[in-house]
């Protein structure tokens, strides 16, 4: 089937999309203008936090996170392997080490209390930098994961490309840092909104938040009063960093705009499809889904379902294929990290110390979800599922 009936995900642009995408292909700046600034201070006032940078992808953003913590080869960083490789490879681009923690299957995120135990009892000679992920766009627990940090030069790094809009329990929004350094999100088109290709950093540490400027324009300072060379004049610019140039253009900025003066409505629409999901497939036998903390807001990325394919008699390949037949696209997030080429690197075969990422990964199956699907079409997925998982055929 070349073209799907109802994808994993999908992007929801309108006509106001497109008019602020045009209106900033007619503005004087393609590039470091105005519509990305703006986008910034929007994104940083609603989740609080005093600065944000955007940049040209989620994945770039982490990135920029790591250079501004200034990651090094002594360093440790402690993250789920339930995750995409991007939450790891600013980090192992400079050389520090990734230590993987188990994760609670509750939620899919981090288990933090195996966290907690990992900082107590390993030691490096650099610092520890914790890169919680807020999975589906749940939210990880950071009130007790900064209550298990006693080293203060421990660095903490939210990823929270799956979580634009949540809440933790105490009612902040996840980007406003108030538990952590930095917090990255993405905009990629599966996403709640969209650039196309984006993301941003948000912190409210002043002297990180200019690393990260640093990091976006290839490592070049303009400021005179900052200057170390003697020499001034209108062309003068000093290279302190090798970095790159990382700028989110205009015209993505003006969709992320665009798409941003939406987002309650993209969290709510997707919090009906979830509800409607949970409604239609509880009970059900052999198929679970999270169950997220009482008191935190979850804006939903994704929705995951845990099925045991084994109990069921369907290998996931088949149940996949079935409901891709009847034209509805699934997917498994994620692949565990350990189990890649890069990070196994001639190392021995490390699941066993993973039981419950084994155990989730083994089960997980991720249906549609996006701002255009319809309950009346959740419930017709719903129901191929259900069909397709129970028939009965023996693999």
């Amino acid at each position: 089937m070349s073209q799907l009936k109802y994808p994993y995900a999908k992007q929801s642009i309108n006509d106001l999309d497109e008019k602020a995408v045009l209106e900033a292909l007619k503005s004087p700046a393609l590039t470091r203008g105005d519509f990305a600034s703006s986008f910034e201070r929007e994104v940083a006032d609603f989740c609080g936090a005093r600065f944000a940078v955007s940049f040209n992808s989620g994945s770039t953003a982490l990135s920029a996170a790591f250079f501004a913590a200034e990651a090094s080869p002594y360093d440790r960083v402690l993250t789920t392997p339930n995750t995409f490789v991007a939450t790891l490879s600013g980090a192992c681009q400079k050389g520090a080490a990734p230590v993987f923690i188990d994760i609670d299957r509750k939620s899919g995120n981090i288990d933090v209390e195996k966290l907690s135990y990992n900082l107590q009892t390993l030691s490096t000679r650099g610092k520890n930098i914790i890169v919680p992920v807020h999975f589906a766009g749940i939210p990880v627990d950071m009130q007790l994961l900064e209550s298990h940090i006693k080293d203060l030069n421990t660095v903490v790094i939210e990823d929270a490309a799956h979580a634009i809009g949540s809440k933790y329990k105490d009612g902040t929004r996840v980007g406003s840092c108030d538990y952590s350094h930095i917090t990255c999100f993405s905009f990629h088109p599966a996403k709640t909104i969209t650039t196309a290709e984006g993301g941003m950093c948000t912190t409210n540490d002043e002297s990180l938040y200019q690393k990260l400027l640093y990091y976006r324009n290839n490592g070049i300072e303009r400021e005179p009063a900052l200057f170390k060379e003697e020499e001034r004049g209108p062309w003068v610019y000093e290279v302190n960093y090798l970095t790159g140039n990382y700028f989110m253009n205009e015209l993505q900025a003006a969709l992320g705009r665009s798409q941003f003066s939406r987002i309650e409505g993209f969290i709510s629409k997707r919090k009906e499809l979830v509800k409607r999901y949970r409604e239609n497939l509880s009970g059900v036998e052999h198929l679970t889904f999270f169950e997220p903390e009482e008191g935190v807001d979850v804006a939903w990325h994704l929705f995951v379902c845990q099925i045991d394919f084994a109990a069921l008699q369907k290998e996931r390949a088949q149940v996949m294929e079935e409901l891709r037949e009847l034209g509805i696209g699934t997917q498994v997030h994620y692949i565990p990290l350990y189990r890649h080429p890069f990070f196994r690197k001639g190392a021995r075969d490390i699941r066993e110390y993973f039981p419950e990422t084994e155990m989730y990964y083994r089960q997980a199956l991720t249906l549609p979800l996006y701002y255009d699907l319809t309950v009346g079409e959740v419930d017709e997925i719903s129901s191929a599922l259900l069909n397709v998982i129970r028939s009965g055929k023996p693999t």
